[in-house]
């Protein structure tokens, strides 16, 4: 769908190097659906190993497991695709994103319900990555760039997050979700701070996006000839013939 593909994350070369090394040894009969399911997969075992933290720490080898298997199979299908040069643009994009977002929202939440995090503090973070999200698919479309990065962070930094945090918190015990100040919950009063500040963040880049995007649409109807331009179709242009229709029987 896209024309370019950006990934300017903080492990975006060595992971590339790891992904085109990988994708060299994988059997002849797996595809990119099977990566796929393989991350949708990852996925569910990440959400079933944080509700298992309740009863034990040692459910995080699922949790870890989990978010590996996922990065796995949702870094891989593309790559494996475009190495086979066996894309699908409209059905790839589709199923890809799809299971993005199905992944994202089972690993969040299984974070927010397990005994590491607060579920208003997930759920928090998913509508930042929706919303994210949301913008990284509208640039496709306006602009044929796909930005797979933010500031550093990609969808592999954002797993190897989870997973530290995890193993922190487990280490840490229960003050990690229980430690209070001025009658909140610490953990809930960093999120929401730092949430703050990426919505801003977001805010200021989509101004900039949309300025710069006037600017250059300007810059090309300033190139046209007067009479070309004078006469650029309009969104609200109606054609007689737009009128017309066939008279019933």
């Amino acid at each position: 769908m896209a024309n370019q593909r950006i990934n300017q994350s903080f492990l975006a070369l060595k992971e590339r190097a790891v992904l085109l090394a990988l994708v060299r040894r994988l059997p002849d009969w797996a595809t990119p659906d099977h990566l796929t399911a393989i991350g949708l997969f990852g996925a569910g075992l990440t959400l079933l190993g944080f509700i298992g933290c309740h009863w034990s720490n040692g459910f995080l080898v699922l949790v870890v497991g989990g978010l590996f298997l996922n990065w796995f199979g949702d870094s891989l299908d593309g790559t494996l695709a475009r190495h086979r040069s066996i894309e699908r643009p409209h059905y790839g994009y589709f199923i890809d994103h799809s299971s993005d977002l199905i992944a994202q929202t089972l690993i969040v939440v299984g974070l927010g319900v397990s005994p590491y995090f607060t579920l208003g503090s997930s759920l928090l973070v998913l509508s930042l990555y929706l919303l994210m999200s949301s913008y990284t698919y509208l640039r496709v479309v306006t602009e044929r760039v796909h930005r797979l990065s933010y500031g550093g962070m990609g969808a592999t930094e954002f797993r190897l997050l989870v997973a530290s945090w995890a193993l922190f918190a487990a280490w840490l015990g229960s003050s990690a979700t229980t430690a209070q100040a001025y009658g909140f919950v610490v953990l809930d009063l960093v999120i929401g701070g730092l949430s703050g500040l990426t919505f801003l963040g977001f805010v200021v880049v989509i101004q900039k996006d949309l300025a710069r995007m006037q600017r250059e649409e300007r810059e090309i109807m300033e190139s046209l000839p007067p009479a070309l331009a004078a006469h650029e179709p309009s969104i609200l242009d109606v054609d007689d013939q737009s009128l017309i229709e066939p008279a019933a029987n």
